[in-house]
């Protein structure tokens, strides 16, 4: 714990702050009727008090109070007649509110000069929405010169003395707009009264722009510090006003701990018999906070170790928040925003929490499928805008919103969720918009279906990069085992080889099941365990996996080939996975032909090798036969490029094809798989040597690819062989796996 000086020296704004609660002690006991204690207040007496807090004011001598610090008592805190509590002491979250407004104000003469200055008007951050009130109860009781009023209502005779206040407070959704309406009337109504003012502006509130840009720059509520709490203590658990600094004083964590307790952690800690005791249960909060954090603390990107395009944009956007921190870059001159999209369990929520990690800021999390289960509409949108007001009040930040494919596009007329899913979306394209005009919150998105969502949420400005979240490699496996083994001393690679192809979610549970069954067999749960398990499960899978090595080497060696970048090739559970990008190309119909190829080349292989074809080609719609088919389908109705010339039909629907067009596809497909088989006939040797390789290594990156085929003459060409399509970003998918950009 850090260490602090003893008797540190008191800030100027504590005694003003004693002063507050003594008058609203002194309220609350005449409104209870309660004379003996409202005579606390009398002049004579607040003569007494102010000489009594003086530091080193206190009756008994240094042996006696170290006798009853040896006891476990606060000598300070007791009075003559051995209490060691006040009569009269105000609720903690009243209490500590009052002293929050007067570690912001220092003085009444500072409050007098700029909060109730004429024509002043302060606007006052820094505060929770239930806090409002208890700073309105300060106000009217403590913090203003005992001739001042104060009051919220605009149509009342004001007197000349008045603070009028006033709430900045909106809902969500279509009533929003009328909110922030009557908010600004309501403010320019009070601007051309004489009385000063005061606004109150709750975190994730804003004001409208026309407001925004006119008022003074908003004060900050004091947050909970070590001062605050010393006086608080003084306040609540001495009868004398002072407490045992020495015991107490070293065991207060720092105030950036303290401000980032919630208030359940601190009433709690006030609850507390005496100052020691409450001191001890807020570094016990502190302690406890700290270790819950340390211990679901996402990983760093250096932890992640991906190298994806979009482990690259996470980087990427770390990089330049922390130059925007540093003063070397305009907020408006970078990235704020990354979609990433992806099969489920592949990390996508993982590497949203690596980005906060990695640039040392707080994680908002939130999600359509949360904001839905609260309920109907309104609070649907109450949600989402609590989660958009917490970023607003953490920043800099990020801020992560899963599943929002939930939130579904206006363009679906097909149901009776038409207007509530245009008014979601609506709302959530004003809450971003609000977001990006904030400096120090990067947005990061998350859906399994890019295709679901809304084009006017994908589009630059909202989310301005999108990338797809691939399967781990290798390495990245590597990093997740010597997380569950750090201490093994046993070399992992075997086993990062035999859990390939796998997403981090299923790799995750793989081994609690491994976990599990070592628990009940009563043995231990090392890796050589965890590797029994594994070959046991792959025992029987030696040919289908052949068999799929096959196919995604005849990807590999045909894209390679054609000039394109093979990334990655792997085997999974289900099937394989190679991926590949192709380079910018004219859209010419050779283009597409070369993609076609390539899409049916893994089935090709299979009857070069085999002399037999799998259903491993077919499938899905991401499938290798269903994206060749809609390359070949697009050609003839949407491109112009093939049977119908100038004609453009839109989307084709297979089911709907006529004979003579099914004829066609199937005509144009296997001319694709015979090229393909004509261009790997040459290269058999290869294709199943590197076959037999991954089948047993399960992987290869790019660098072990290139090793294989670098011998290999590449087409440089762009009219050499078939091809086609028009993306640079090559897709195809396969019932064994998929072969993706």
């Amino acid at each position: 714990m850090t260490q602090f000086p003893l008797h540190s020296p008191r800030p100027a704004w504590v005694s003003f702050g004693k002063q507050v609660l003594r008058r609203m002690i002194s309220e609350q006991n005449n409104a209870a009727g309660n004379r003996d204690a409202a005579l606390q207040d009398h002049p004579k007496s607040r003569l007494l008090n102010a000489l009594n807090d003086l530091p080193k004011t206190q009756h008994r001598d240094s042996t006696e109070l170290d006798q009853l610090r040896e006891s476990g008592i606060d000598g300070w805190a007791l009075d003559d007649h051995g209490h060691s509590r006040p009569a009269s002491i105000l609720p903690a979250s009243r209490s500590l509110t009052a002293l929050r407004l007067a570690a912001t104000f220092v003085s009444s003469r500072n409050v007098l000069d700029t909060v109730l200055a004429p024509g002043a008007v302060t606007v006052l951050t820094g505060l929770r929405t239930a806090e409002a009130d208890f700073i309105l109860a300060a106000c009217r009781s403590g913090l203003l010169p005992e001739a001042w009023k104060v009051t919220t209502l605009g149509e009342e005779r004001h007197h000349e003395q008045t603070l009028r206040v006033l709430q900045a407070t909106t809902s969500t959704g279509t009533s929003r707009t009328g909110d922030l309406y009557r908010l600004e009337r309501t403010v320019c109504e009070a601007l051309q009264q004489p009385c000063p003012l005061l606004v109150l502006l709750p975190n994730g509130e804003s004001l409208p722009d026309s407001l925004s840009t006119v008022l003074p720059v908003p004060v900050r509520l004091a947050p909970l510090s070590r001062d605050i709490v010393m006086a608080q203590l003084e306040h609540s658990h001495s009868a004398t006003g002072k407490i045992d600094r020495e015991t107490v004083e070293p065991v207060l964590p720092d105030d950036s701990a303290l401000a980032d307790l919630g208030d359940p952690d601190v009433l709690l800690a006030f609850r507390a018999p005496d100052a020691r005791s409450t001191a001890e249960r807020l570094a016990a909060a502190v302690s406890r906070t700290q270790r819950h954090s340390e211990s679901a603390r996402a990983l760093t990107l250096e932890d992640v170790n991906g190298t994806s395009p979009a482990h690259q944009a996470a980087a990427d956007l770390v990089a330049d928040l922390r130059s925007w921190q540093r003063g070397e870059l305009k907020w408006s001159d970078m990235s704020r925003s990354l979609l990433i999209y992806g099969e489920p369990g592949t990390g996508k929520t993982v590497l949203a929490g690596a980005i906060a990690t990695s640039a040392g800021v707080p994680l908002i999390q939130g999600s359509f499928g949360a904001w839905q289960a609260k309920g109907h509409l309104g609070d649907m949108l109450a949600a989402m805008l609590t989660c958009f007001r917490d970023a607003k009040s953490h920043k800099p930040c990020v801020l992560f919103i899963d599943e929002i494919d939930s939130c579904g596009s206006r363009a679906d007329t097909g149901d009776r969720n038409q207007a509530y899913r245009q008014q979601v979306i609506n709302e959530f394209l004003r809450q971003i918009d609000l977001l990006h005009r904030e400096e120090g919150i990067l947005l990061i998105g998350a859906t399994n279906f890019p295709g679901k969502i809304d084009p006017a949420i994908l589009r630059p400005g909202r989310f301005d990069l999108h990338h797809e979240m691939p399967l781990p490699s290798r390495q990245q496996i590597l990093v997740m085992l010597e997380q569950v083994f750090p201490d093994s001393g046993q070399d992992l690679r075997p086993l990062s080889r035999k859990l390939a192809g796998q997403t981090p979610a299923v790799i995750d549970a793989r081994i609690r099941e491994a976990r599990a069954r070592a628990r009940r067999q009563g043995r231990s749960f090392d890796p050589g365990f965890l590797e029994q398990i594994l070959d046991q499960e792959q025992g029987s899978r030696s040919q289908l996996d052949e068999r799929i090595a096959v196919h995604e080497c005849g990807h590999v060696i045909t894209a390679w080939l054609y000039g394109e970048e093979v990334k990655r090739v792997c085997l999974c559970p289900t099937g394989g996975l190679t991926e590949r990008t192709a380079p910018p190309h004219a859209g010419l119909q050779a283009d597409f032909d070369r993609q076609m190829t390539i899409h049916l080349a893994g089935r090709a292989a299979e009857r070069l090798v085999f002399g037999t074809v799998s259903a491993g080609a077919g499938g899905g719609g991401n499938s290798d036969l269903a994206q060749a088919a809609r390359l070949s389908l697009a050609m003839d109705h949407e491109l112009g490029l093939g049977i119908h010339g100038n004609a453009w039909f839109g989307p084709p629907d297979p089911a709907r094809l006529t004979a003579e067009e099914r004829k066609r596809l199937q005509e144009q497909l296997d001319h694709a798989e015979d090229c393909a088989r004509a261009l790997l006939y040459p290269h058999r040797h290869v294709l199943q040597e590197m076959a037999s390789v991954l089948t047993r290594e399960r992987e290869f990156d790019a660098s072990a690819i290139n090793r294989w085929l670098k011998d290999l003459p590449r087409k440089g060409g762009r009219d050499d062989g078939p091809d086609r399509i028009g993306e640079d970003t090559a897709n195809t998918a396969t019932a064994f796996g998929a072969t993706s950009g």
